[in-house]
């Protein structure tokens, strides 16, 4: 078939997502908070809007000018970004509008090298799109429930979904033919990764088991049952160890060994559901990290092979999710999003927050981040205020500070 044909190897780690508790974090948000102050600050450069709330962001890695969002408004959007002709900054200017889904767009992803960019909804859909010219490439159907994730492969053109469904399903972009079912879990398959670098598919789900696949054939290569106490809301896995750590509502981390299915390690010390993981790109010289983050808005820095705790930062808001930088001088310094509106900035080797940007009026459900040369950084960031804005930020020397 043609799933041979697809390359299974090593690449960074991807994100994890999940949902985890959010819904109760955000009901205890007062509505007031979605409007404008004219006083409030500001640091964003740019603005995009939605009717409804931003779930998804991503820069093109292709060209870091071209962002794609999606929304609650079934929308997902292309813009570019530019200098503001009338001087102050940036400004955004609609590229082109992807229409068809009929549900929020719960994900946007570009895949590793930008040849597609993919949208998946509620609908039960996932669709492929040229990014160049907006065109619609492939509509990649079969969940009979809402898509809640996608994942491409780290550096191919297969891409993951995990669904309502209780399954998760990988199809080939470019073709839109479906590649697998991964059938056996017995509630939503609420995160994923793609392990070894490409080489495993590895699902968790809300009845606490999370499943290794062979993504060849699709067999089990582990089953692992209640490897937490409640829902797992999170997933992330190591570039290239057969390590991914899994986060849940039980305020807990996991490290699991996806070849032998065992627990290495429970990561203590968080108080609510943990959101987000995930290793940095130690380079070449550098420190192997771990961070955790949790709605509590704690970050645990973990030491990436031995897995003892380094520090603890706090937040003001509850994280929702994070991006470590992955460039050299900067490879252990991540960016989180928060449900106080607000981005921030670690050094995690150094225990503390060197930037904050505020600008969100709301809880920031996505984030991502661009990093030039010099030290330009640009983060993206999606929000229920209905607003995708632009931050940018010199970190120049202040790496060794």
């Amino acid at each position: 078939g043609e799933t041979a044909e697809v390359e299974f190897d090593n690449d960074e780690p991807p994100e994890s997502d999940g949902e985890g508790d959010m819904a109760e974090v955000d009901e205890e948000m007062d509505e007031s908070e979605g409007e404008d102050d004219p006083n409030a600050v500001d640091d964003s450069v740019a603005k995009v809007t939605h009717k409804e709330s931003v779930l998804g962001v991503a820069f093109w890695p292709a060209d870091r000018r071209i962002l794609m969002t999606g929304g609650q408004d079934d929308a997902a959007v292309l813009w570019t970004i530019q200098e503001d002709p009338n001087g102050g900054g940036l400004s955004c200017t609609e590229r082109c509008r992807l229409n068809g889904h009929t549900d929020s767009v719960s994900q946007v992803a570009f895949s590793h090298d930008g040849k597609y960019a993919a949208s998946s909804s509620l609908d039960g859909t996932v669709k492929i799109w040229n990014p160049e010219t907006g065109d619609l490439v492939a509509d990649l159907d079969g969940p009979s429930s809402e898509v809640e994730w996608i994942l491409w492969h780290p550096k191919g053109h297969a891409i993951l979904a995990g669904s309502g469904d209780t399954m998760a399903w990988m199809w080939w972009a470019p073709t839109g033919k479906l590649m697998q079912i991964f059938a056996g879990h017995g509630k939503t398959v609420t995160c994923g990764a793609w392990g070894l670098g490409g080489k495993l598919v590895v699902t968790a789900s809300e009845d606490r088991s999370v499943m290794v696949w062979n993504p060849r054939d699709g067999s089990i290569v582990q089953n692992m049952h209640e490897v937490h106490e409640s829902v797992i809301v999170s997933m992330s896995a190591h570039a290239e160890a057969p390590i991914v750590v899994t986060g849940s509502d039980d305020a807990t981390a996991k490290i699991l060994q996806i070849e032998t299915g065992k627990a290495l390690a429970t990561l203590a010390g968080h108080e609510m559901s943990v959101e987000a993981s995930g290793f940095n790109n130690p380079g070449q010289s550098g420190m192997s990290l771990l961070a955790t983050a949790s709605l509590d808005g704690k970050i645990q820095i973990w030491d990436g092979k031995s897995f003892d705790l380094r520090c603890s930062m706090k937040e003001e808001g509850g994280v929702v999710r994070f991006k470590w930088l992955q460039v050299a001088p900067f490879n252990a310094w991540l960016c989180t999003c928060a449900t106080d509106g607000a981005i921030r900035i670690f050094d995690a080797l150094a225990g503390r927050c060197v930037h904050t940007l505020q600008g969100h009026r709301r809880t920031i459900v996505d984030l991502d981040i661009a990093l030039g040369d010099a030290g330009q950084l640009a983060v993206a960031s999606g929000s229920e205020d209905k607003s995708c804005r632009i931050f940018t930020l010199t970190l120049g020397a202040s790496a060794s500070a």
